[in-house]
């Protein structure tokens, strides 16, 4: 048993059912099963399950409208998105709004208990086949807001994203490990980050390692 508790909200019957079956097969309680978006929300404040399945084609109040609200009342559910639809503006958009995971309704069983059970750990979940797509739909919708990096603090953000160490980037430039120190937490300031992996993260969302 995972012991991972799931609300699940789908407005097919058949699909509703047949999905209850698979997670709880693969150890996963399902607390809750409706088929429309006020359902679905009721029992996500009522249960305050780890995940919640939902599907973007709901009656009464849509997938999105669910993940924005929950979002706003900083309830603690990972949402994980089921959906027929797969265009890269959809997937992006449920993102933005604060969903953990999005899956194409024709996935494999197992593989969506295993998002299931990867949101419930707090990871996020995009299959590679949605992967370029949502990339492609961040480069669209990046601002040019991006901070201004010296040359130097650039250099040391692209070998930190190389996964080098502050010692190894200080020999490669011919500085001091202090020197890449000092940079780097310049970095972090224009990038209002705290560490490393924070900071190349941010680079990249940022094309500033492009």
């Amino acid at each position: 048993m995972t012991g991972v508790t799931v609300v699940l909200a789908d407005d097919h019957p058949v699909f509703r059912d047949g999905l209850v079956g698979l997670l709880e097969r693969g150890g996963i309680d399902v607390l809750a099963a409706v088929e429309d978006g006020r359902a679905a929300l009721d029992a996500i404040r009522t249960h305050r399950p780890q995940v919640a399945i939902v599907d973007l084609q709901l009656p009464d109040i849509d997938g999105e409208t669910v993940i924005d609200i929950a979002r706003r009342e900083h309830l603690p559910t990972r949402i994980l998105v089921l959906s027929a639809r797969s265009d890269s503006a959809v997937v992006y958009r449920c993102i933005e709004l604060g969903a953990a995971g999005y899956l194409p309704k024709l996935t494999a069983g197992d593989d969506i208990c295993a998002a299931v059970a990867a949101l419930a750990r707090g990871e996020s979940v995009v299959p590679a086949e949605l992967q370029a797509g949502l990339a492609s739909e961040i480069r669209l919708r990046r601002t040019d807001d991006r901070p201004v990096l010296t040359p130097r603090e650039l250099d040391i953000i692209r070998l930190a994203a190389d996964g080098h160490s502050n010692a190894e980037i200080g020999l490669r430039l011919h500085v001091s490990t202090a020197t890449v120190k000092t940079h780097l937490q310049h970095v972090f300031e224009k990038l209002e980050v705290s560490d490393r992996s924070a900071a190349v993260a941010q680079a990249l969302r940022r094309g500033l390692l492009a």
